[in-house]
């Protein structure tokens, strides 16, 4: 995954499978953190909601609940090592429409919420062109203009620069 966000400067998150870096404006560059790489490793898989049987150990689902007008289902979602993670499930459609997880800090575990809608079909999978992500710092949005499948990245795109 590398995601390149444009926001009076440009900050890069760049994630290759196993680690991967940040760099924001006016701040130095800087490894991602164990957390941050957990974290990043769901984000990257695309096809995350058809591979939950793959990436956590046990899914449970809990009393479903409403997501503003939306009725949901929440599954509950564990991996070794790592806090719970919470998926909301459209009952209409299916679509995930919220992932709430827990990031470790030195002050302990912080809240990351995402929101996903602006569905579209992209070559017969649907795929969320809106993420909007809050945490304790605030939230921001990420609105994607497309989407292209199996394109070759030069690896060089995920090398951390070295200043």
């Amino acid at each position: 995954m590398l995601l390149s966000c444009t926001w009076r400067a440009e900050s890069i998150t760049a994630y290759d499978g196993k680690s991967g870096w940040l760099a924001f404006p006016g701040r130095p560059t800087r490894d991602m953190t164990p957390s941050e790489s957990s974290s990043a490793r769901l984000d990257a898989d695309l096809h995350f909601a058809t591979d939950l049987n793959r990436i956590f150990t046990d899914l449970k689902t809990v009393a479903p609940t409403k997501i503003g007008d939306r009725d949901v289902y929440v599954v509950v979602a564990m991996r070794e090592g790592q806090p719970p993670v919470k998926l909301y499930f459209d009952r209409q459609s299916g679509l995930l429409l919220r992932m709430l997880r827990f990031s470790d800090s030195p002050l302990g575990l912080n809240p990351v919420q995402i929101d996903y809608s602006d569905y579209r079909d992209v070559q017969g999978v649907k795929t969320p062109f809106r993420w909007t992500p809050t945490r304790t710092s605030g939230a921001f949005t990420i609105e994607i203009d497309s989407v292209q499948q199996n394109v070759s990245m030069h690896d060089s795109k995920f090398t951390r620069p070295t200043s």
